[in-house]
């Protein structure tokens, strides 16, 4: 067979699959926006909406209070055992479902939904009803407020311009100069994605934000093995952990604590009298050095695209003419980068090793 019947083969597979694809989510939104056009059986009771609180807090799914009716045969499921919502799709249509709710699946279901944008939510399934299922926790309970210090508003919005992509644009443009037409394309590109990673990134406004004191059971929920860890302080409040504090052993074991959690982003900031995560910050200060290997990894590539297509002329000549005198200093910066990337990373083994050892001597953030 010639490689052209190959090919011609491989992109009439390709166009069918997507064809395919393309289909199912078309029949998949006329199911939805059917669903949407249906009447209204009732409306959402305050004990329903009050147990789907876990529900919409895990997936952030927000849904309304009309109550319609669904039946029909459940295809291409997934529920996990340590996470509380599985989904599926249920008559055509994306759902929901509650993991209490799987056992009730039959090959004919009669269902009644909440709809969201883009799926359905399971409030009655069969013989399951959400009011009845028994939460894992209870409704967390706010006992106090604040507004964040001045070192938790820079903490939050992040490092300003950082000099040195922007240096690396310069010696991508200065290369690029001394390279004809599309050839240095590569640099260019290079020189704009270095100008883009070095803008000021500061998260939310600079006004300080509320920050809660809470008070819940604290429960961690991961839906599969390669999934992140998603936090629920009591069964309504979606909360944020610090990476320092994720594999301590005391936020492991499902106790009721107080937290103090900024309201526009859930992010955990202390926990009990002797967490602080910006004490932890300050005196244990993050390295830096993926940074520092993102700029080394640019440097080297403004040398690699920009000696390859040097003239042979300039390569023989003894001196260093301007045009290609960002060379030795592109060379100065691989050297710096690099030797600040060993720095860093030894200093991170030691400030890891040193604040795993100030954690675990802490009083657990319940007392």
């Amino acid at each position: 067979m010639s490689r052209a019947a190959v090919l011609i083969g491989l992109a009439v597979l390709l166009v069918m699959v997507l064809a395919a694809v393309a289909e199912w989510a078309s029949r998949v939104r006329t199911g939805l926006a059917s669903l949407r056009r249906s009447s209204t059986l009732r409306t959402l009771d305050a004990q329903e909406h009050s147990a789907l609180a876990p529900l919409r807090a895990l997936t952030g799914c927000v849904h309304d209070d009309q109550v319609k009716r669904l039946h029909g045969a459940f295809t291409g499921g997934a529920c996990w055992n340590n996470f509380p919502v599985g989904d599926g799709l249920l008559g055509g249509v994306r759902v929901l479902v509650p993991r209490r709710a799987w056992p009730y699946l039959s090959e004919d279901n009669q269902a009644e939904v909440v709809l969201a944008e883009r799926m359905a939510v399971v409030v009655r399934l069969n013989g399951f009803n959400i009011a009845a299922a028994r939460p894992d926790a209870a409704t967390s309970r706010v006992c106090g407020e604040r507004v964040e210090t001045p070192e938790e508003v820079s903490m939050r919005r992040g490092p300003g311009l950082h000099p040195s992509p922007l240096v690396i644009a310069a010696l991508a443009l200065w290369a690029a100069a001394g390279i004809p037409g599309l050839l240095a394309t590569p640099l260019l590109a290079i020189a704009g994605l270095a100008a883009w990673l070095g803008r000021p990134r500061r998260n939310g406004p600079a006004t300080a934000q509320r920050v809660l004191r809470v008070r819940g059971r604290l429960l961690v929920y991961r839906r599969t093995a390669q999934a992140s860890q998603v936090w629920l302080l009591g069964n309504d409040r979606r909360v944020q952990l610090p990476q320092e504090w994720q594999h301590a052993e005391a936020f492991s074991r499902g106790r009721s604590m107080l937290l103090d959690v900024r309201t526009c982003d859930g992010w955990v900031l202390g926990a009990g009298t002797a967490w602080r995560l910006a004490s932890d910050r300050r005196r244990y200060p993050p390295t830096g050095g993926f940074w520092h290997l993102a700029w080394l990894g640019l440097l080297l590539c403004v040398l690699m695209f920009g000696g390859a297509w040097m003239p042979l002329s300039q390569r023989l000549e003894l001196g260093w003419p301007v045009a290609s005198a960002w060379q030795p200093l592109a060379v100065l910066a691989v050297v710096w980068h690099t030797v600040r990337l060993v720095v860093c990373i030894v200093h991170s083994l030691r400030r890891s090793k040193a604040l795993d050892a100030e954690i675990a001597r802490r009083p657990d953030p319940w007392q």
